[in-house]
């Protein structure tokens, strides 16, 4: 398996686990990050040193990345402007690691992956599965970008052996866009989690003040830019349950705005700031919460199609939702009902959304568990690895016998 990324995404770990619970021995292969700390053994980190400027490129990136985040758009705009050929630069990061990464299967974890996959077949045979974690050619980009990642998907798309992503709708768009026979939809969906009593004190208490049972709002996910965020954040401050607090639980580059924006509306005591927490702790936050709210706008093709991994995760809490209302959101909430749909284009509409979804609680309580525990039951990870499984299979079972060291 190929990914750039800097935490794993939960979805390559429980694609990993299931592999390996079902014979295939796996390893990861990801650029090298000083940061990345406390992973599976079969995480194996690739050297960016002495790989010229696209390595010092790299380093360069994530320097500035991590000391001036809000910079983050400007520097991966002027990174692709330079660069005409992207899948050259991450043949560049993982040339040593394809020369000895000999494989059965190769997954690439996103488009970014896909050359360096291919590549890797090519050495050494075997079969290549694009798992697409989004609609990755349209994203925020700008229009050159947007171009730029669209012609390196129409140039590789049609080389690998099988393709999947997170839902119907992206592989619509994937089927039709480049005439694919078959894409295969493996939700971002999380491991079954009984609905157990809480075991924790109340992660949130701390935070409220004199307001310890007001009504809570949980976000959580990175805090950048692109994700209305400041919409939601003005929201609170022309709500009708004036009581109602906002917790935002992550990191990101929209941080420090946000808490700026809260000031300057004084909300600051109702929106709070939890830092990231490790993966297995989020069902467990979210627990407390009285809503789960998904804020994000059609800004995008991608962003319009989406369904994240904080959809999953509020299921599996069976926790309400409240979110923009766009269609791949609107086929789980509304299919299973298990919260309000509408718009949050201003703060105005969010805030009455965040309103009437306070206010059915009290009324839907009982029907909206019921359903979120089917929905639990339906859209949990050991229902989609098996999907997952079966593809990566059929290719192994495709080419005989075991020729390298795995996924």
């Amino acid at each position: 398996m190929f990914a750039m990324d800097r935490r794993l995404d939960r979805r390559i770990v429980l694609a990993a686990e299931t592999l390996q619970a079902n014979g295939f021995s796996t390893c990861l292969l990801a650029p090298a990050d000083r940061s990345v700390i406390d992973e599976p053994i079969w995480v194996e980190r690739v050297s960016t040193s002495g790989l010229g400027m696209y390595g010092k490129g790299l380093r360069l990136h994530r320097f500035m990345r991590d000391r001036f985040p809000f910079l983050r758009g400007t520097m991966r705009r002027l990174t692709w402007q330079a660069v005409k050929a992207p899948e050259q630069v991450f043949l560049s990061l993982f040339d040593t690691a394809i020369s000895r990464a000999k494989g059965k299967v190769y997954v690439a974890h996103d488009l970014p992956m896909l050359p360096v996959a291919l590549a890797a077949q090519r050495l050494h045979g075997g079969k290549v599965i694009l798992d697409c974690h989004e609609l990755y050619s349209e994203q925020a980009f700008s229009k050159a970008e947007r171009q730029l990642w669209r012609s390196v998907e129409a140039r590789y798309i049609g080389q690998a052996d099988a393709v999947i992503t997170v839902n119907p709708s992206i592989a619509r768009e994937l089927r039709q866009n480049h005439g694919l026979p078959e894409v295969h939809v493996v939700s971002n969906a999380d491991r079954f989690v009984p609905d157990t009593p809480r075991n924790t004190d109340n992660p949130f208490r701390s935070l409220f003040g004199n307001q310890r049972s007001a009504p809570t709002v949980l976000y959580q996910g990175g805090l950048s830019s692109g994700r209305n965020l400041d919409t939601l954040v003005a929201a609170f401050s022309v709500m009708r349950h004036t009581d109602a607090q906002l917790v935002l639980l992550g990191d990101g580059g929209a941080k420090t705005m946000l808490r700026k924006k809260a000031r300057q509306l004084s909300i600051s005591d109702r929106v709070h700031f939890i830092p990231t927490v490790p993966q297995k702790q989020l069902i467990e936050f979210a627990r407390w919460a009285d809503l789960g709210v998904i804020p994000y706008q059609a800004n995008c093709l991608n962003n319009e199609l989406c369904t994240p991994n904080k959809l999953f995760e509020f299921i599996m809490a069976r926790l309400p939702i409240v979110a923009s209302d766009l269609p791949e959101i609107r086929r789980i909430v509304s299919g299973y009902d298990i919260g309000v749909l509408g718009s949050t284009g201003t703060p105005a509409d969010f805030a009455a959304l965040i309103d009437a979804a306070l206010e059915a609680r009290v009324e839907k309580a009982e029907m909206w568990q019921k359903n979120l525990q089917r929905a639990a039951c339906e859209q949990c990870w050991e229902r989609e690895g098996m999907k997952y499984l079966a593809v990566v299979r059929k290719l192994a079972n495709d080419i005989g016998p075991h020729v390298g060291r795995g996924t």
